[in-house]
């Protein structure tokens, strides 16, 4: 495209002979069949996003954890998703998305073409958001200077296809208004279809980066339980989110921009659905305590004695804290609190288990087979040096 803008085009079919004669003449466009899939998806996922979200909320003050930036963010991400939910709404029932262009009026049109506009820059700042919002909690998780690094790298490269994505938007037509209104004199625009590609390729690229980032650490690390929750992370936004931004990336390539209203639907449809899922999978892993509560873990009682031809030691540590103070530890399923916060104070449990001979009880004979197993708990509690 040289100085015609590629979506624009649509404007310029409306004195083309094949236009059916009739058009839709009503203010609110009836639903097609591709307009009522893209609100029913719309729908669907603001359900799902304010569920989690409550539930992360919900999570975080049954765990008692500080609200982190991570949180601000997430929310901030919760926020511009039903911006951008508003827009696909606006451009099914104002701007006739899913119908035929010569089905519409020039003002249909316009709606449309005006809502795509708006809507990029709610899914550039909702994506980027959520995305730093993870690359924030792993590296609350995870320690080391060249994890740091890389982490602080992936955020920047983050932030610049958030940057790209908007100056794209509001560079390629100048004036601004030629996105809407081709009619400017004096106006140019640059090729929208190649803009869209580029801006979709970063956005891979940033996906696999987030995905690599802590996977040295979950391979050290992977057999404590705040790791494998960040596995499950990872992988949710990684590779869900991964897989709809390759379909999205698709079908850019596959917009005719001359019908633009009927072949964008798919575009809109998994742009949306990356944004919702996005926010779904990266609160699941703070949802521990809601699965603690509806599927509790089975505690062991009773357990029989068994006799051991040699003496073992076994010692587990355990980390706990919390920036206002410490939580009790009622039983051992508790130790492992949700993705714990790493405070000032800080406690140490150890426990050893030691089998030997049990001491006798009166409801045993004197015999020296009998074995016992005696297990010692100590909790070293320490506070850094000048914090509170």
């Amino acid at each position: 495209m040289s100085a015609v803008y590629a979506r624009l085009s649509i404007l310029q079919s409306s004195d083309d002979p094949t236009t059916p004669v009739n058009r839709i003449e009503t203010d609110l466009v009836p639903p097609s069949t591709d307009g009522s899939k893209v609100i029913i998806t719309s729908v669907v996922l603001i359900l799902l996003t304010a569920l989690w979200t409550y539930l992360r909320l919900w999570s975080l003050r049954q765990t008692g954890r500080a609200f982190f930036l991570e949180d601000w963010l997430n929310i901030g991400a919760v926020v511009t998703f039903y911006g951008l939910v508003a827009t696909d709404f606006v451009m099914v029932l104002l701007g006739g998305m899913g119908r035929r262009i010569g089905e519409l009026q020039d003002w249909h049109k316009t709606r449309f073409l005006k809502s795509i506009y708006a809507r990029q820059f709610l899914y550039a700042a909702s994506l980027g958001l959520i995305k730093t919002s993870v690359i924030l909690m792993f590296m609350r998780l995870f320690f080391g200077r060249r994890f740091k690094l890389a982490a602080k790298a992936t955020i920047a490269l983050t932030i610049t296809w958030v940057l790209l994505t908007i100056l794209v938007e509001l560079l390629i037509c100048q004036p601004i208004q030629m996105n809407w209104n081709y009619q400017i004199s004096g106006g140019s625009c640059g090729d929208q279809r190649a803009a869209l590609v580029s801006v979709g390729v970063l956005n891979v690229v940033n996906y696999i980066a987030i995905l690599a980032l802590p996977l040295p650490m979950i391979l050290k690390h992977g057999a404590e339980i705040r790791y494998k929750i960040a596995t499950v992370c990872i992988f949710g936004i990684g590779i869900l989110t991964l897989v709809f931004g390759v379909i999205r990336l698709y079908t850019v390539l596959q917009i005719d921009f001359t019908d633009v209203t009927y072949t964008s639907v798919q575009t809109i449809l998994y742009g949306t659905s990356e944004v919702g899922v996005a926010i779904v999978v990266s609160n699941s892993p703070l949802l521990r305590p809601v699965f603690d509560r509806f599927f509790p873990a089975r505690r062991l009682e009773n357990s029989g004695w068994r006799e051991k031809t040699s003496d073992t030691v076994l010692s587990r540590k355990r980390k706990s804290t919390k920036s206002s103070g410490f939580t009790q530890m009622k039983n051992e399923s508790q130790e492992d609190l949700e993705l714990g916060n790493m405070g000032a104070h800080r406690a140490r449990r150890d426990t050893h288990i030691t089998v030997g001979k049990r001491p006798l009880s009166r409801d045993d004979d004197d015999d020296c087979s009998v074995h016992r197993i005696v297990v010692t708990s100590e909790t070293i509690v320490s506070r850094v040096k000048g914090e509170l």
